[in-house]
């Protein structure tokens, strides 16, 4: 009997079986699916950085050389500008004065959302 208990303490040889697939063909098919969300908001925004004096017209003339008023660091002084008169009398004429001074002349704002989706099918067949 302990002959059969040191038998069964010794070491056995391990014997590895080689796996050979037994397949010969076969077919994998993949699906994929993809969403994407992008939300954008765009603030554009156009400054004037000074003033701007225009004046026009037909029939009319200053009534002294200076045309465009003084300014004096940011302040405009609109009684230093000239006066304005009929080149003739009675007749017809048009006349048209413009100040634009400096700040924010437009803002645009434009909120848009794209949205991209994408679906990948594939199929692919192999043999031995």
């Amino acid at each position: 009997m302990r002959r059969l208990i040191i038998l069964l303490l010794l070491p056995s040889p391990a014997v590895a079986v080689p796996v050979v697939p037994n397949f010969s063909q076969g077919v994998v098919s993949s699906h994929t699916e993809s969403k994407t969300i992008v939300k954008e908001s765009i603030v554009s925004e156009s400054y004037r950085s000074g003033f701007e004096y225009t004046v026009s017209g037909t029939g009319v003339e200053p009534t002294s050389g200076i045309v465009s008023p003084s300014i004096s660091g940011n302040k405009i002084n609109l009684s230093s500008r000239s006066s304005w008169k009929q080149s003739v009398p009675g007749a017809a004429f048009q006349f048209v004065e413009t100040l634009n001074t400096p700040g924010l002349i437009e803002k645009v704002i434009i909120d848009r959302e794209t949205i991209t989706e994408t679906v990948i099918d594939s199929t692919s067949t192999f043999s031995q």
